[in-house]
């Protein structure tokens, strides 16, 4: 690419293009003909990137693991290279993505509650401040000392034990009893550290309330604080102590009255934590008596393949209009595309342990398209089922044109779908 190219184009960072996220962030930000510089360690980039190359133009490495300095450094290569805009995939950065964007004057969500995006513990008190409904935060806890000190009788089981600063199900529990406290919090406190940057995680496990109903998230983006959002994506996952995300379809095959309960009780959730330009993805659960309550809400695009599944449906890439933002390209009356069709995404789990033979997803289904799919265990490789989202064989993206069927078409899926582990 010549210098005359590239002086004509726009330059957006986009901080570490890793995860199911990141393929589709470039991809997007390519389509828009902007040039991409990459905010990467050199061991990520050659471990995770390579197959990426054509979609990156340049790269700055940086050790995200002192944050301070990260950021430092991050604000000074992208003014020598001229950037016009950052975004972000990978959940951990988000915070160092909005003091980068706010340290060059660029469009962003607040900086000065960058770490209550980060720590459940942080975004709770905003939350709560804020009046958004929240389940009940029982206990905070940075030792296995602390157990002992809890007054058992506050306790109103069944809980969710997890950490303040982990993501994707990592250490995650639904318990039932004290007995089961102990192990719920060696599980959620087992990771020290990010993967793969080595940033070092809080301490804190947190002890809430568990709301047992229907999961959903909403995907949406800021402008100058006001917030428009694609819609809602119905979540499927495990049973069971540990959950970990088995699909999600998007729009969710729900009411309007209740649609739009979630979306106005997300639309709090972002303004409060300060996200008032750029994406967000928000997580919401709901309560005994069907109300929408807020799980989490973070400066990110949603993973799993979300953002493709809104594109989809709405002919409208999510991830394009972010970065058009992020650079300074979206037109001030832009009002995000409405769902005209059905779309979802299925992930194919093991349900035994051994070695990964095959998978054989059927190539059509009776209820619904089967647009794209892909196996992502390395054949011959130890499989068993686990708690996250990292047990996983493989994926589908379907699409229908009617709520039932997609529903239809998901369970057709399951059935009809062969998994070889010997």
């Amino acid at each position: 690419m010549s210098a005359s190219t590239i002086n004509e184009k726009k330059i957006i960072l986009v901080i570490e293009p890793i995860g199911m996220g990141g393929e589709l962030l470039l991809k997007a930000i390519r389509s828009l003909g902007l040039h991409t510089v990459i905010a990467t360690t050199e061991k990520v980039y050659h471990s995770m990137l390579l197959n990426f190359k054509e979609l990156m133009d340049d790269t700055i490495f940086v050790d995200f693991s002192v944050r301070e300095k990260a950021i430092e450094t991050l604000i000074n290569e992208s003014r020598k290279k001229g950037v016009s805009g950052v975004v972000v995939s990978w959940e951990f950065l988000t915070d160092i993505a909005a003091e980068v964007a706010h340290g060059l004057n660029l469009c962003g969500p607040d900086a000065t509650l960058s770490k209550a995006r980060r720590n459940k513990h942080f975004m709770y008190r905003i939350l709560a401040d804020a009046h958004c409904p929240l389940p009940h935060l029982q206990a905070v806890i940075t030792n296995k000392d602390d157990i002992n000190q809890l007054h058992l009788e506050d306790l109103t089981f069944p809980l969710v034990v997890k950490p303040a600063e982990n993501a994707a199900s990592f250490g995650v529990s639904v318990i039932n009893t004290i007995e089961d406290l102990p192990q719920a919090y060696t599980d959620a406190s087992q990771w020290s550290h990010e993967f793969p940057h080595d940033i070092p995680f809080s301490n804190e496990i947190l002890i809430q309330e568990y709301i047992p109903g229907q999961e959903f998230s909403v995907e949406g983006i800021s402008i100058s604080g006001k917030y428009f959002p694609w819609g809602v994506t119905m979540k499927f996952t495990t049973q069971g102590k540990a959950r970990a995300e088995t699909g999600h379809i998007f729009p969710a095959p729900i009411s309007d009255v209740l649609r739009d309960d979630i979306l106005a009780v997300a639309g709090k959730a972002v303004i409060a934590l300060g996200i008032t330009n750029g994406i967000s993805h928000t997580e919401i659960k709901l309560d005994h008596n069907g109300k929408p309550r807020i799980i989490e809400s973070c400066s990110r695009p949603a993973g799993d393949y979300i953002p493709r599944l809104v594109e989809i449906s709405t002919d409208e890439n999510p991830l394009a209009i972010y970065a058009k933002h992020a650079v300074g390209n979206l037109h001030a009356d832009f009002t995000p595309a409405h769902a005209k069709r059905y779309s979802a995404v299925q992930f194919i789990r093991p349900e035994t342990e051994g070695i990964f033979k095959s998978l054989k997803l059927p190539s059509k289904l009776d209820h619904a398209n089967i647009i794209e799919s892909r196996v992502t265990a390395q054949l011959g490789s130890h499989v068993k089922p686990g708690s996250t989202n990292m047990e996983r064989l493989g994926w589908a993206i379907l699409v229908s044109n009617s709520e039932q069927s997609i529903l239809h078409a998901m369970d057709e899926l399951s059935k009809t779908t062969k998994v070889d582990i010997e």
